[in-house]
């Protein structure tokens, strides 16, 4: 928590902030999440230790900054979905079209998530995990429940298990297209370096 509020309280130029989860997306998309650094950043942006240590303390903070950043643009999806105030139907075809697109424009996210090693790495991170976890659960029941009272969706199934069903089943869905993404990522490396011999 105290990370967090650090990151927060701190004077930060969004575009360098976006500038930072930019380089920090390549370099896990590169060379994987395990190689991200401060000195790594440092690297890819051209930028000095002590510019950097302006926005970011450590290498976990790098970790927290992404994983804030993931919060915040969910939290904006849902509420792009709210505003629509279309049928419950079109909410959810809407929230994972959406979060389908995010993770098409930055699929260093899905790297990120299905790291196994992540909630390791610092004490809050699994509490931001777990807040953008509530928050899809929270939002999909209500649009679950919403959908129940309109007759679109059965009324007999639980709408925890339901939302539980939605969650592992679009969770699935993204880490085959984060396997597949990989596996073309690889494929042009060993063809570029076949090119280069």
């Amino acid at each position: 928590m105290l990370v967090n509020a650090y990151l927060h309280s701190r004077p930060m130029i969004l575009e360098k902030k976006e500038d930072i989860i930019e380089a920090a997306g390549r370099i896990i998309l590169q060379s994987g999440l395990n190689v991200l650094s401060i000195e790594q950043l440092e690297l890819k942006m051209g930028i000095s230790h002590k510019e950097l240590s302006i926005y970011l303390r450590n290498d976990k903070d790098i970790l927290i900054m992404l994983l804030i950043s993931l919060e915040s643009e969910i939290q904006q999806l849902i509420k792009d979905v709210v505003i629509s105030n279309q049928s419950p139907e079109q909410e959810l075809q809407n929230l994972f079209k959406s979060l389908n697109k995010l993770f098409e424009r930055k699929p260093f996210y899905l790297d990120l998530i299905f790291d196994k090693h992540l909630e390791e790495k610092d004490p809050e991170i699994p509490e931001i995990i777990n807040r953008i976890i509530k928050r899809a659960e929270s939002f999909l029941i209500q649009v679950i429940d919403k959908g129940k009272q309109e007759h679109v969706f059965q009324a007999g199934t639980k709408s925890r298990y339901l939302v539980n069903r939605i969650l592992v089943s679009f969770r699935l869905l993204m880490n085959e297209q984060r396997v597949a993404e990989s596996l073309v990522r690889d494929i042009a490396l060993l063809k570029s370096k076949s090119n280069a011999d």
